[in-house]
């Protein structure tokens, strides 16, 4: 069986092979310690990304190799802890006012978003737009090719988008 350590020399190397092994032996424990955490599949799998992709930037500083596992738990608890951390800002959809029967206080609210998306513009508005309001509804895969950027990066990104938007709309971020 190959080692962690000899994983992790081949893919400072920039072997592929080497990357996808170490992900296949590893996602499930780091899936789970995110769901174990409290958070839904959905975020578990934001977790899951985001946790490899701090492995790739940590790949040459990482100090003890044999301790591969300990590390990923580590950061999937912190990730998860995160995640968590910024999921009470955000309102649940059990909580969300009830479709209303005056169509223009629908109309005022979605000007308001409209507006609100126009002032922040850019990456966010783009993003926003893509993940929200497509019909299609793309994959993260897909809309981290569009974007030029990993899939791991994409949640994360997704908050700050979300965390402006509030402050423009004039909720608390």
């Amino acid at each position: 069986m190959v080692t962690d350590s000899d994983l992790l020399i081949r893919c400072r190397r920039r072997d592929s092979d080497a990357w996808n092994q170490l992900v296949s032996r590893y996602e499930r424990l780091v899936y789970t310690v995110a769901l174990r955490n409290g958070l839904s599949a959905e975020d578990a799998a934001d977790v899951t990304q985001a946790t490899f992709v701090a492995l790739i930037d940590a790949l040459d500083r990482l100090r003890d190799d044999e301790k591969l596992a300990s590390w990923l738990m580590t950061v999937a608890r912190r990730q998860a802890w995160r995640s968590r951390n910024l999921s009470r800002r955000t309102t649940s959809l059990d909580n969300t006012p009830e479709e209303s029967s005056d169509p223009f206080a629908d109309w005022a609210t979605t000007t308001a978003l409209h507006d609100a998306l126009s002032t922040l513009g850019g990456t966010c508005r783009d993003l926003l737009l893509a993940l929200y309001f497509e019909p299609e509804t793309p994959s993260y895969a897909e809309i981290a090719e569009r974007f030029g950027r990993s899939i791991g990066g994409i949640g994360p990104l997704r908050g700050r988008c979300l965390d402006k938007l509030r402050v423009i709309m004039g909720e608390e971020a």
